[in-house]
């Protein structure tokens, strides 16, 4: 495993760069002390005691949330306290500064430091703790650019609101899109980046997050419903130590109500229910009495994924929540497999509970990861839900007819 964090290492003047008016580091043509950008990513591993990663969402219905990560450091050195003038570090243990974690050569998270906390003990042990979020806060301040859109992909909208934001081109991995939306009228201070980006992401529906390699990445519908080349855990695939699953209502949704836009207002409500789920087990309102905000233009295509979301989910499914595993027992061109996963993906997990009766296999998504690192090991956990995999003919998995839907 590798730790990275950005530090400013001129600010103290004792990196190994160039620097004003200093007699040796600041002889010109020098190829020893050379020019260098404010920030540096230092490889801090060596001071690392432990690490864990959380990105993604609680349930499938629910929108991703920017995703965390904790570093906590040996500081004994102070060589991370701020009021240590002699760190090579002083003057730049900040907020704001950007951190890489990164296994068998595999990104796993990028984002940046939201607080540093420190931990000094009477004994002379201390520690350094690094608490990170990614780049998905940076999206909740930025105010949209009021003026006039035109109707267009899910996609196209994105970028425009990405550019907006002032988010980098390069950073962005960006589907097409198959929902148009409205040609709505953003009033002026009236909605953030990410709330509309929120909006653009249930219109689709989709997946808005950031990826592990510091990436904007919205999936489209097509994309989120293609189960080719999905990883396999379990009986003929990667093994896992412990697994859960859930049968109930957790993720039951049998009301559904939405709205769809004209201009810079609401142009409607649509609704859609199973009255056979509602009268066997109640109703189930995501919203509780609210409504999924779109940005569609129509009825009829609101309407249609009103329907859609209804088909999924009006039902209790006998659905794996988490599996676990156990990097260190793995081959390394596994464990890099495994590190490679990001949210969405799809996977299926085969196995025979207490190996008793048949063998289950089921398809999922990923909607969350963790990861976690220190002297006891490193540990992965995935939180699934039910793949909106579409069918397939002829795939073993998802081709199978009355069982696998169509896609939307």
């Amino acid at each position: 495993m590798k730790v990275e964090i950005a530090f400013d290492l001129n600010a103290n003047g004792v990196g190994p760069f160039f620097t004003l008016d200093d007699p040796v580091k600041g002889l010109l043509d020098s190829v020893e002390f050379i020019l260098a950008g404010a920030d540096v990513l230092v490889d801090v591993t060596d001071t690392v005691r432990q690490v864990s990663i959380q990105r993604g969402r609680n349930r499938q219905l629910e929108k991703f949330t920017a995703g965390n990560a904790n570093i906590v450091l040996d500081n004994r050195d102070r060589i991370y306290d701020p009021l240590n003038t002699a760190s090579p570090y002083f003057g730049s243990i900040v907020p704001r500064k950007q951190v890489t974690i990164s296994d068998f050569g595999v990104t796993i998270y990028t984002g940046q430091v939201a607080d540093w906390n420190f931990d000094y003990q009477v004994s002379g042990d201390s520690t350094a703790q690094v608490s990170c979020v990614d780049g998905l806060t940076l999206l909740v301040d930025p105010i949209l650019t009021a003026g006039t859109g035109t109707a267009e992909l899910t996609g196209t909208r994105v970028n425009k609101v990405l550019t907006d934001a002032g988010w980098p081109f390069a950073k962005r991995d960006i589907s097409v899109g198959q929902a148009t939306l409205d040609a709505d009228v953003i009033v002026a201070d009236s909605v953030t980046a990410l709330e509309y980006l929120n909006k653009i992401s249930i219109s689709e529906p989709g997946a808005l997050f950031v990826g592990a390699s510091g990436n904007l990445i919205f999936r489209d519908r097509v994309d989120l419903q293609n189960a080719s080349g999905n990883m396999v855990f379990g009986t003929g695939g990667i093994a896992f130590d412990n697994i859960s699953v859930e049968y109930g209502i957790e993720e039951m949704a049998n009301f559904v109500s939405l709205t769809y836009y004209s201009g810079a207002a609401i142009g409607g409500t649509v609704t859609a229910s199973d009255l056979a789920s509602i009268e066997a087990y109640g109703i189930f309102d995501p919203n509780n009495g609210g409504s999924y905000n779109t940005l569609l233009g129509s009825s009829e295509d609101a309407q249609v994924l009103a329907n859609w979301l209804v088909s999924l989910y009006a039902q209790p499914q006998y659905r794996i929540d988490q599996v676990g595993m156990n990097l260190g027992s793995m081959s390394v061109s596994d464990q890099e497999r495994v590190l490679a996963l990001e949210l969405g993906d799809v996977a299926t997990v085969t196995w025979t509970p207490n190996n008793v009766g048949d063998v289950l296999s089921q398809t999922v998504s990923i909607d969350a990861i963790e990861f976690s690192a220190s002297p006891s090991g490193r540990r992965i956990g995935f939180t699934m839900s039910q793949t909106q995999a579409a069918l397939v003919l002829d795939d073993l998995l998802v081709g199978i007819l009355n069982t696998n839907r169509l896609g939307f």
